[in-house]
């Protein structure tokens, strides 16, 4: 799992570097602390951008939370940021939801319709 998140901040940084010097910075403080091995670092750079609405730290902050990867592993937060990134255009956070919806992981029931609707989501994203 921590592969995968080291994975997303490297793309997230790229994304933020054209939108921002500012949320750059910050973006790379939190890259810089997960290569490290420094998660505790990176969920504290990663947390004020995704409060303040950015997608892809929302669903990067998910992922910490889901894996307790420098923070404290809480599947109930990680399905509210895995929501709110899907909900501003998170295709990854789309396709956890319509993952969990329809095996009823992360602590979600199984609901076939919310499946569906977060599929189609995530395809009409790409």
């Amino acid at each position: 799992m921590h592969t995968k998140i080291s994975s997303s901040l490297y793309l997230w940084i790229l994304a933020l570097s054209m939108a921002s010097p500012v949320m750059a910075g910050e973006a790379v403080d939190a890259l810089d602390s997960a290569r490290a091995g420094d998660y505790t670092q990176a969920a504290a750079a990663i947390k004020p951008l995704a409060i303040g609405g950015n997608p892809q730290a929302q669903f990067n902050l998910a992922l910490l939370y889901h894996s307790g990867a420098g923070i404290s592993q809480n599947e109930v937060a990680a399905v509210v940021w895995y929501h709110k990134a899907a909900e501003n255009g998170s295709v990854e956070a789309q396709e956890f939801l319509a993952a969990g919806y329809a095996e009823g992981w992360f602590g979600l029931k199984r609901d076939v319709e919310k499946a569906k609707y977060w599929d189609t989501q995530s395809q009409s994203s790409h």
